[in-house]
């Protein structure tokens, strides 16, 4: 029930009014009453009443000042003043402070029980939206992984967006990381039975949640096809690139697992659905191959910048020969190996390209090549122009 305390130093009015209402009727208990302000701020404090009745004229501390004390102690009170005629102006103070309604003695039935309808209802107004409040806090995290995944997946309409972005406090502005990660079950050391899938799963969430601890503004969440998908706010692509590295590297180390990754740059944040729908795209064609083919592509995404990689060391690694490996490669890609990791090296620079603060050799080297002059080769034959064409059209 709904607490009302009455204060007012007339007892034949703070009697008046507990008999002229039918409180049980509008769901409230007359929890005590006060004979002047001292004593009705002292008692208002402990009982914390849902509803006030206040005389504006009251010894020691009168309504206004009590009113001005008891906003601080109970924001969600609501406040009716009971005056006569000659202190309306008193009253208008209080409605200026915020005060829900007054009565004017000698205060008549009907107008008494509109003001406590009209009270009550606001009341439980703010009780709803409170209780409300409550279970969305309870359950924000979900309910903002549902949004990501509706929004990704291209199910919000454009309009919405700018209201659930606010919602859920996403700061997704300037250039976005996007990335998708998927956790293969292929074992890159001895199998251990200990790890389930559930288990794996959540790990590999953990793993990411600590290494993106110290970027407040990034958002990871799993899709509704078991990736897992990382919003990251970057200043520059190599810091993108840094960060899936380190996540591959230790997901790896920790999990004995692999996993594959593909990342892109958003621009604007409108694009980050159709920029997560390709690289699902090329993540699920990259993952859809032979353990044998998955592992060589690991060890090739891992080590792309180093410009002395080999066909014989990439077969070493998954220990089979490299003719076998470069067989594997043409049937289950369609690519030579040298084509794989040519591929794999222009994608990469592709991400370095929009960063103004680098210049196209140090671009080729961090890819692995030895001289720009074979890179700018290799990246006109896969791209179609030239890197510094490539670099200018982007600008444009």
């Amino acid at each position: 029930m709904l607490k009302l305390f009455i204060a007012d130093d007339e007892v034949i009015i703070r009697r008046g009014l507990k008999a002229a209402v039918d409180w049980e009727k509008y769901a409230i208990q007359v929890v005590g009453e006060a004979e002047d302000g001292e004593l009705a701020l002292e008692m208002a404090k402990e009982l914390k009443p849902d509803l006030l009745f206040l005389d504006i004229c009251m010894p020691f501390l009168n309504g206004i000042d009590l009113i001005k004390e008891l906003q601080v102690i109970l924001p969600d009170s609501l406040f009716i003043l009971i005056t006569g005629h000659d202190e309306f102006s008193y009253a208008q103070q209080a409605v200026r402070l915020g005060v829900f309604d007054y009565v004017l003695k000698p205060v008549k039935v009907g107008e008494l029980e509109n003001v406590v309808a009209r009270a009550v209802e606001e009341l439980n107004s703010k009780t709803h939206y409170q209780k409300w409040e409550m279970q969305f806090e309870g359950n924000r995290e979900i309910l903002k992984i549902d949004f990501l995944q509706r929004w990704v997946g291209g199910m919000m309409q454009k309009g919405d967006l700018q209201e659930e972005f606010q919602l859920f406090d996403l700061k997704l502005d300037g250039t976005i990381g996007v990335s998708v990660i998927k956790l293969l079950n292929i074992d890159l050391n001895t199998a251990d039975e200990f790890w389930n899938e559930k288990l794996l799963a959540f790990s590999l969430r953990n793993i990411i949640k600590d290494l993106l601890h110290d970027s407040f503004t990034a958002e990871f969440f799993e899709d509704q096809h078991g990736h897992i998908v990382i919003l990251l706010p970057v200043d520059r692509a190599e810091d993108l690139m840094a960060i899936n590295h380190l996540i591959k590297e230790k997901v790896e180390t920790f999990l004995g697992k692999t996993i594959v990754y593909s990342e892109k740059i958003a621009h604007r944040f409108e694009d980050i659905p159709t920029i997560y729908q390709s690289l699902i795209t090329q993540i699920d064609s990259d993952s859809n191959v032979s353990p044998i083919v998955v592992l060589a592509k690991n060890y090739i995404d891992q080590r792309y910048n180093d410009s002395m990689i080999t066909l014989n060391e990439v077969a070493s690694s998954v220990q089979v020969s490299p003719s076998y490996l470069s067989k594997q490669f043409k049937n289950e890609l369609g690519t030579s190996f040298i084509q794989y990791l040519t591929k794999v090296r222009i994608e990469k620079s592709l991400l370095l390209m929009n960063d103004p603060y680098l210049k196209v050799y140090e671009i080729s080297e961090k890819v692995g090549y030895s001289t720009q002059h074979y890179f700018c080769n290799a990246f006109k034959k896969v791209v179609g122009i030239s890197p510094s064409s490539y670099r200018s059209g982007s600008r444009k």
